[in-house]
């Protein structure tokens, strides 16, 4: 069932349910009655795929935090390095983490001891109950790139016997501050519930403080007993109790997800070379493929079908997009596939699609050749200028080895 039919995402409305971010996709199921703790988490990574790296995880309750920085083998991306302020750097033969802002080297682990950590601070902190791990995401891709970690060094089992599941307190506060905020972003709601006018986003420990906070504050809000709640408050258990997804929920979303992005590989031949391109282009094609992995296709399936039908074949195929896709979509995918399949035509790209507003005002401007030029260099440029604009199109190319990390990312795990 959809929570909601509108949400604003970085400026834009989102029409329909489809197009939610899957934060606001369906409620949460929620945990069955039972004693439990709560801890705000965030994470830190090198990008925004499945296959990136965590550089900083941390946790906050009232009484205690843990934030630890964790030495990854790849570099962050660019859109990374301006979310978290953090790059790594070389000085001789040894690889070091360091703080854009403050120029200091940070102490850093490897992954596996920081997570052996995590876990260590988890079970003193959850006593005889079990904790719930409360974040603010829209995407739900955070939970799943942290089973992934734990699955990689055998660390699961241990994990969900002390986590009873996670909470996203991103779909909370869309339910409950839908007719009071049209953004429900980190920075908003901190500003509007907490009073914080100059909250830092960089590292995971504010975010984590943050989310934790603002559940806080909801529930309290919830109970209309301004005052109370905090780490034993009743209020605030039941209601991240009742808003949690199961560890076993996100379990299954990361087994979704990579046979998502398994069959999404599959059309490599098609769109690696085109995401080589430019950042519009290549958030264009994330868009086209992302649509083929949805509806079940696999490149052979289309191979085979223009083989034997040519374009009817295509068009058969790609009969299933319809409830997904526009027409203009899936007249744009018949294309390429065609152009690929037919070695007398020339491959051709993604069709970009200049934004209204900037039409209007180039016709208004009276210069529609000149304006024209500018508006794309301007659209090329705009990720460098708005970093706040870059995590969406990161998770669009999560878990996408073909990608070449230039500049910031995009999901397949939308």
């Amino acid at each position: 069932m959809a929570m909601v039919t509108e949400a604003k995402v970085n400026g834009s409305e989102l029409e329909s349910p489809a197009e939610l971010p899957p934060a606001l996709a369906e409620k949460p199921a929620g945990l069955p009655p039972g004693k439990y703790v709560l801890v705000g988490w965030d994470m830190d990574t090198t990008g925004r795929r499945l296959i990136d790296e965590i550089c900083q995880i941390a946790a906050y309750t009232p009484k205690q935090t843990y934030s630890q920085y964790i030495m990854p083998y790849g570099d962050l991306n660019p859109g990374a390095r301006r979310r978290h302020n953090v790059r790594v750097v070389t000085v001789g033969r040894y690889r070091m983490l360091k703080d854009t802002n403050t120029h200091k080297i940070l102490k850093t682990k490897s992954e596996i001891s920081a997570l052996s950590d995590f876990l260590d601070w988890l079970e003193k902190e959850k006593g005889d109950g079990r904790v719930i791990l409360i974040y603010h995401e829209p995407r739900r891709l955070s939970p799943t790139m942290l089973l992934e970690a734990l699955t990689k060094y055998k660390l699961l089992d241990r994990f969900k016997t002390i986590v009873a599941g996670f909470t996203d307190s991103y779909a909370l506060a869309a339910d409950k501050c839908k007719s009071t905020v049209k953004s429900v972003s980190l920075r908003v709601l901190a500003r509007v519930l907490l009073d914080a006018d100059s909250l830092s986003v960089d590292s995971a420990l504010d975010r984590a403080t943050a989310a934790y906070r603002i559940v806080e504050h909801l529930a309290q809000g919830e109970q209309q007993e301004v005052g109370a709640g905090g780490e034993g408050g009743s209020d605030l258990v039941e209601t991240a109790r009742t808003w949690a997804r199961p560890v076993h929920t996100e379990l299954d979303a990361l087994a979704a997800l990579k046979r998502l992005l398994e069959r999404q590989n599959t059309f490599r031949p098609v769109f690696a070379p085109l995401l080589r391109s430019a950042r519009p282009e290549r958030k264009r094609v994330t868009q086209l493929r992302r649509l083929l992995a949805d509806a079940g296709l696999l490149y052979d399936q289309l191979k085979d079908a223009w083989q034997d039908q040519k374009l009817e074949g295509l068009e058969k195929q790609l009969e299933s997009l319809t409830i997904s896709a526009k027409e203009e979509d899936i007249k744009e995918l018949i294309e390429i596939f065609d152009c690929h399949f037919d070695p007398a035509k020339e491959p051709k790209g993604p069709k970009l699609r200049v934004p209204r507003n900037i039409l209007r005002a180039t016709s208004s401007a009276g210069e529609t050749g000149e304006a024209d030029g500018s508006t794309s260099e301007s659209q090329n440029s705009s990720p460098h200028n708005s970093p706040n604009k870059t995590t969406n199109n990161d998770v669009a190319a999560a878990g996408d080895p073909s990608q070449k990390v230039a500049a910031p990312e995009a999901v397949a795990a939308n």
